[in-house]
């Protein structure tokens, strides 16, 4: 769809998953930094299809270094919502872009914008083979297949060798995983979502690619506190 202006999620019928942003930005432009305005939660930023780096709305003032050729920019953003606050004064709290994007002090307009709310992943094409150093900062869906020969049971997934993104077992969204800020490096995957024979575990990765997924049978939580009673 397109709109002159990015709009939040929920002007477009979403509430959770991601949302793609493009638009060209027209040069040449010296080099400036590509701030979001009203940005909920985590925003990946590619230029020509080139990751740019990563905005978030906990650094509202951070921005990404940009020159403009004379033949212009294609600027994407891939946004991903994190949940909501859900007490005090910042309970309106939309999803995607709800503000604007700047290129310096100029607002960019003419978005094309495309709602992934990740709800079927069936037209997925896991055809396609890539390398954990070229997908490092890209989005990538990933593929694994386990098969289950006795009854099923509780599990955890170990995300400890990924970065950010999400998991889905046969079909069903298990949750997120944020390895590097943690503090949980495993993911709940209860014995009814398992069927004995194939199973098949779907992984969003949106910033570091890993190569493995192991099955545990005990959650690893992270770090633990030892506080002492005296």
């Amino acid at each position: 769809m397109l709109r002159p202006a990015p709009e939040s999620m929920e002007r477009l019928g979403q509430s959770h998953g991601l949302i793609h942003y493009r638009t060209t930005i027209t040069g040449p432009r010296p080099v400036m930094p590509v701030k979001i305005d009203g940005l909920g939660d985590r925003a990946y930023v590619f230029a020509d299809g080139v990751p740019l780096g990563v905005l978030d709305r906990n650094a509202p003032d951070e921005g990404l270094d940009l020159p403009v050729g004379e033949a212009g920019v294609v600027l994407d953003v891939l946004v991903r919502a994190q949940g909501r606050v859900n007490y005090g004064p910042l309970l309106d709290d939309r999803k995607g872009i709800w503000r604007g994007v700047r290129h310096g002090h100029q607002q960019l307009f003419e978005w094309e914008i495309r709602p992934l709310p990740l709800t079927d992943l069936t037209g997925l094409d896991f055809t396609a083979e890539g390398s954990a150093d070229a997908d490092k900062g890209r989005p990538v869906f990933h593929r694994f297949t386990h098969g289950l020969t006795g009854a099923p049971a509780d599990a955890f997934l170990d995300m400890s060798g990924w970065g950010t993104g999400l998991v889905w077992l046969n079909g069903f969204l298990l949750g997120h995983h944020d390895t590097p800020r943690g503090p949980q490096r495993t993911l709940y995957a209860p014995g009814p979502l398992w069927n004995t024979g194939e199973n098949e575990i779907v992984v969003l990765e949106l910033e570091r690619p890993g190569t493995e997924l192991p099955l545990r049978d005990q959650p690893d939580l992270g770090r633990r506190t030892v506080v002492t009673l005296e």
